[in-house]
Formats: C-alpha cells, sequence, structure tokens
C-alpha cells in the first residue's frame, strides 16, 4: 500500500512530478508550503509567484467568450470589452486587440490530468483538436487553436 512520506497517512496522496515514488498528503504538502513560505518571509529571499492569469488578445470578445464556454470555461464580464474565461485554477484574460490589423497570437501550455478526455471533450463540442499524442519525454499532448489563432497546449503523463 502506498503511504504518505511524511506521515504515512494512505488517503489523499499526491505523486510529486519530480519523483514519482515519493507521494505526500494533501496536508503534508499544506504544512511543507507553509514552512517554506515562512522560512523565505524570515530570511529573505527571491519574492515568489503566487499565481498567474495568461493574457489572449481577440479581435471579437463577445466571440471570444462564447468559443471558450463551448470549450468548457465558465466565463464574466469585467466590461464589455474585457472578460475573464475560467476553467478548474486557470483565468484567461480575454482582452480586445487594440491592433487587429497586427494581432498577435499568444501560446499557453496546461497540465491535465487526462489529455484524452479534455479533448474529447473539446471535440464533442464541436471543436478542432490535434492529437493528443505520446511525445518521448513522458507526456501525452494535445492542443487547439481559438478563432483569433491562440494556442492552448495541453498534456497529461503518458500511460505507462
Amino acid at each position: 500500500m502506498t503511504v504518505c512520506a511524511c506521515c504515512e497517512d494512505a488517503t489523499g496522496l499526491i505523486r510529486l512530478w519530480s519523483d514519482k515514488n515519493l507521494v505526500v498528503c494533501s496536508d503534508c504538502l499544506d504544512w511543507m508550503n507553509a514552512e517554506r513560505a515562512k522560512q523565505i518571509a524570515a530570511h529573505g529571499g527571491p519574492v515568489r509567484v503566487v499565481g498567474y492569469e495568461p493574457i489572449f488578445r481577440v479581435v471579437d470578445v463577445a466571440r471570444a467568450v462564447g468559443h471558450y464556454q463551448r470549450l468548457g470555461f465558465t466565463t464574466e464580464y469585467h466590461d464589455a470589452t474585457y472578460a475573464f474565461a475560467n476553467l478548474g485554477q486557470l483565468t484567461l484574460h480575454l482582452v480586445p486587440d487594440d491592433d487587429p490589423d497586427h494581432h498577435q497570437a499568444a501560446a499557453l501550455f496546461i497540465h491535465v490530468d487526462d489529455a484524452d478526455r479534455l479533448a474529447e471533450n473539446w471535440r464533442k463540442a464541436g471543436l478542432e483538436v490535434t492529437g493528443p499524442e505520446n511525445q518521448d519525454y513522458g507526456k501525452r499532448e494535445g492542443q487547439h487553436v481559438d478563432p483569433d489563432g491562440n494556442l492552448i497546449r495541453f498534456g497529461s503523463p503518458s500511460p505507462n
């Protein structure tokens, strides 16, 4: 039976990306993160990034909102020209491109628990998805391009 390497609990285990043989429970992971934050606060060090929210420039915000809703995102408007699209822990900012004649698309990679299921859900919504395919570095990856050319690549660990 697999147990937490810290407290030997067998519930709520998290397998670490860096070492798949080392697992810890959610409570111990929270405790370790809190201890790390205390050490950084006490001894200085680099500022920690505590969140991130990519910005996708879009030609038509309403069209982009509709597209991301089809992908399964929940959406909300900040105002008539600025919106947010949320999927799990991911928040995208959908902002109008102030120079659509020279539009520049963005790219984003998201780690998911099941790349095949995500691709299947997006295809069921009538959207084009490439892959997923196994990569030689242990990931199973696919991708989708939105109507404004913004690329969302996604991947999960390859099945063993």
